[in-house]
């Protein structure tokens, strides 16, 4: 892995220490450090440059994400973003990443430059300049659902739960049938299960751009008018008397601010489904049920299922951006070209040490060492911004059977995420979006757990109201000519 940037480097000088900024919680354990002083003993040998790692901790990580790039003297290089959930596109507009030349990236990133297409250099890009390098050699599915347990739908008559409807049905078997169980214990307070519902009822993309409600999106079977099903139709109606129904039943606790671990209570058989995303699916609920349950079937019910509605991962959603206050931009992306396209580097970052961390078995799986403790021998260096699949080694605890199943019927009706590219997260309209945001927080809970007094219509009205009177048609429509001028 040689290229003319290296014979630039003066080795006769103390080796550059470049920062690379991930969001997480600092380990204490001493693990990573190993890893990373393994890992700098070839950057220093190769680019005279050595990793250091700045955690932005998970607890309002993105108030204070975003405070720490805008400080003037950060000292940070290399920093881990995305488009969907990082505030890439506000960070780009607040001048706090640098914008990389094609030159640039190609003498100093050369083997990332060239596995990136043209097209997707583009949707990194704002007014014609380059920020952001995409994730696009790694395939991740993070659209949510329900995991379910196949004994408790084969009990209610149903061979899998694959509608809303069936959920329903589901639900009421195991308060029949099962009343010492809490059939989902949520609060209703995240607003992903109501999205899903959407997402579900109709062929509604939505812009995740725009705060994690996503609120705005099209209509795939109306393309180009930007819509909000929030704020007009009936799905949202039906959804809210639904909830009502199911909040009358018993589905989660009349008291929500009782509400326990659900995923603990379904290991233990005192839950009947999760709310989660495939790849947790895949490599923690089913892995974990296996151990405790190991009886039990697991299935998993997709958002969208019913419509056909899903979106592929963003290339942004782990995007990398070079800093603009970094003081060694050409040695930083000379790393990130390293840690991306050697093996060797990539596995230091991503798995640890072999032997400490991981152990690779005959069949080429990775498996945990006799004698690991997650707490005692985990690293946490957060790698999400150039993971590629060629050299991602299978977990052979994960379930990779259901997985593969998953991703089979996922591939027929998948579309790639249609926002990239498109900077509608700019300052003016993140300052809208503020009071629009607090609405939804004060309704979306009460709609999504039925608890309100009144009809869903009424509810829903009511909700559409404070959405117009703070201004929502007109962000509509500045959402709209953004979207027209692409």
């Amino acid at each position: 892995m040689h290229s003319r940037a290296m014979d630039e480097i003066d080795f006769s000088e103390p080796p550059i220490t470049i920062t690379y900024m991930t969001i997480g919680d600092k380990p204490t354990n001493g693990r990573t450090e190993e890893a990373i002083e393994r890992l700098n003993k070839i950057l220093v040998k190769r680019l005279n440059a050595k990793l250091d790692i700045f955690y932005v901790g998970w607890n309002d990580y993105l108030k204070n994400y975003d405070r720490t790039l805008a400080l003037e003297d950060i000292h940070v290089d290399l920093v881990g973003t995305g488009t969907d959930w990082l505030d890439a596109w506000p960070n780009i507009i607040n001048g706090n990443f640098m914008p990389l030349s094609e030159e640039m990236l190609r003498k100093y990133c050369g083997i990332t430059y060239t596995n990136v297409t043209k097209a997707l250099w583009k949707e990194g890009s704002y007014e014609g300049q380059i920020y952001l390098i995409p994730e696009n050699e790694y395939t991740q599915w993070t659209n949510h659902g329900f995991v379910y347990r196949k004994d408790l739908a084969k009990e209610a008559g149903l061979s899998e739960v694959a509608s809303w409807e069936d959920l329903d049905v589901y639900f009421k078997n195991v308060i029949y049938h099962h009343p010492d169980m809490i059939p989902w214990d949520t609060d209703g307070s995240n607003g992903i299960a109501t999205l899903g519902y959407l997402m579900s009822a109709k062929r509604y993309v939505p812009i995740y751009e725009l705060t994690t409600y996503g609120i705005w999106g099209e209509d795939l079977d109306n393309k180009g008018k930007i819509i909000s099903p929030y704020y007009s139709g009936n799905e949202l109606i039906e959804y809210a008397r639904l909830m009502k129904q199911w909040n009358e039943l018993g589905v989660w606790r009349a008291d929500l601010s009782q509400m326990g671990n659900n995923e603990d209570e379904f290991y233990r058989g005192e839950s009947s489904v999760v709310q989660h995303h495939t790849q947790n699916y895949y490599t923690i609920i089913e892995p974990t049920m296996n151990i405790s349950m190991p009886e039990v079937q697991l299935g998993f019910y997709w958002f969208g299922r019913e419509s056909g509605t899903l979106m592929r991962v963003s290339n942004f959603h782990g995007a990398m951006a070079v800093s603009a206050r970094s003081e060694h931009p050409e040695r930083a992306l000379m790393v990130y070209d390293m840690i991306r396209n050697d093996e060797e580097c990539y596995r230091l970052l991503k798995n640890g040490i072999e032997g400490i961390q991981y152990e690779i078995t005959s069949d080429g799986m990775l498996e945990k060492p006799s004698g690991y403790n997650e707490s005692a021998d985990g690293i946490v260096t957060d790698f999400w911004w150039g993971r590629r699949d060629e050299f991602e080694i299978p977990d052979s605890s994960y379930s990779w059977d259901k997985y593969y199943s998953l991703v089979d019927s996922y591939e027929h009706v998948a579309i790639d995420y249609p926002w990239d590219g498109v900077p509608f997260s700019t300052p003016q309209i993140n300052a809208e979006l503020g009071p629009i945001v607090e609405i939804f927080d004060k309704y979306i809970p009460q709609l999504a757990t039925g608890q309100y007094s009144g009809t869903a219509e009424k509810k829903v009205a009511e909700f559409r109201e404070e959405l117009m009177n703070a201004g929502f048609e007109r962000i509509t429509g500045k959402i709209q000519r953004i979207y027209n001028s692409q």
